[in-house]
């Protein structure tokens, strides 16, 4: 009579622990979506803002995580994540947006801590911090993703990624990467003044709560600049030549009179919107890199495009990207879809982190 040797069931793989650092619009819709997910692949184990934390490796409710009065202790919260992701796999979501939190980055990687961000700080320092980030991530140990730096849910930067990987070659990223701007431009051929435009586009959520953050052009020039080194350029921020929307009566005053200054630009912009209707066209906030030989050229700003083109038939807050190569040549490859809003980013960031537990298991 034979016998069967039972084998032992595997050990279930254990959760992904998450700290989410910044729990405001974007961080506090990543929050709400984990508690939607239940238990399972991720155990949030902590968060904080500027002035609040709480830390938990048992555990807490990502509906109600029970923030504390006490500010992060980044040296010492750094540490503790250190040692717990020791013996377990640990993210950290840096949703905040702080050159402080950035500066983070890198000692989490080094110390066995992976990383997702919405931030594109981290990734737009000199190119040789983004080599070191890239090269901590490199062995598979730790995960570092940033698929939503460059267009908020959609998938952009691991496209381009993607087809570097398999042997293709970057001719040319074209598109509108920002959707306040969509938005902005979209209302301005309503017939809305340009002040009035940059303030719904605040009150929608769109914007940053400094508009001018938006306007600047500072934002679509660090998009493109990570889609640039994504497609393997080596380039740096000067190298971007970026046309800002900011008017100079607008540029010092305080946030609270941001919208009245901006006033001094709405009878420009509406000639300037004016005429590209008369010549069959509207205004888009164009983002483009083109390869030339070793290098290449980036730029952003606002652009007249034909008003039945893809970019010409944009709307509300959505982004469009083409993405020309070696194998895209004749048609290029178009990701198109929301740009900006708390909920598709935080969606984009929750997958990221969904990919990190995956390849952590």
């Amino acid at each position: 009579m034979s016998s069967l040797a039972l084998c032992p069931s595997p050990e279930p793989a254990k959760p992904l622990s998450v700290f989410v650092a910044g729990v405001g619009t974007v961080g506090g819709a990543l929050l709400r979506q984990i508690a939607g997910l239940g238990g399972g692949a991720l155990r949030l184990v902590g968060a904080c803002s500027r002035r609040r934390s709480v830390v938990d490796f048992d555990g807490l409710d990502a509906a109600a995580p029970g923030l504390q009065p006490v500010p992060p202790d980044w040296p010492a919260l750094v540490n503790r994540l250190a040692a717990h992701a020791a013996g377990t796999p640990t993210v950290f979501v840096d949703a905040t947006g702080a050159p402080e939190i950035a500066d983070l980055v890198e000692g989490l990687l080094a110390s066995g801590v992976s990383v997702v961000t919405p931030s594109k700080l981290a990734n737009t320092r000199s190119q040789g911090s983004y080599d070191r980030l890239r090269q901590l991530s490199a062995s598979g140990a730790v995960h570092y993703r940033y698929e939503t730096t460059a267009g908020a849910g959609l998938p952009v930067v691991r496209t381009i990624e993607d087809l570097v990987a398999t042997g293709d070659h970057v001719r040319s990223v074209r598109g509108v990467l920002s959707g306040t701007m969509t938005y902005l431009f979209g209302q301005i051929e309503k017939g809305a003044p340009f002040s009035t435009a940059a303030r719904w586009a605040h009150e929608q959520g769109y914007s940053e709560p400094d508009v001018r953050d938006d306007l600047s052009g500072e934002d679509v020039a660090r998009k493109l600049l990570i889609l640039a080194r994504s497609a393997g350029l080596r380039v740096e921020r000067s190298d971007v030549e970026v046309e800002s929307l900011v008017p100079d009566e607008a540029k010092h005053v305080p946030v609270t009179l941001v919208a009245e200054a901006l006033a001094a630009a709405d009878a420009a912009w509406a000639e300037r919107a004016a005429e590209a209707e008369r010549a069959g066209q509207r205004l888009r906030y164009v983002a483009e890199l083109r390869a030339e030989g070793d290098g290449a050229r980036l730029s952003v700003g606002a652009r007249a495009v034909p008003a039945e083109s893809p970019l010409g038939r944009l709307s509300e807050a959505d982004n469009l990207v083409e993405i020309a190569t070696d194998r895209y040549a004749v048609s290029p490859l178009v990701v198109q879809g929301p740009g900006a809003g708390a909920e598709v980013t935080a969606a984009g960031v929750l997958a990221d982190v969904l990919a990190v537990a995956r390849a952590v298991r």
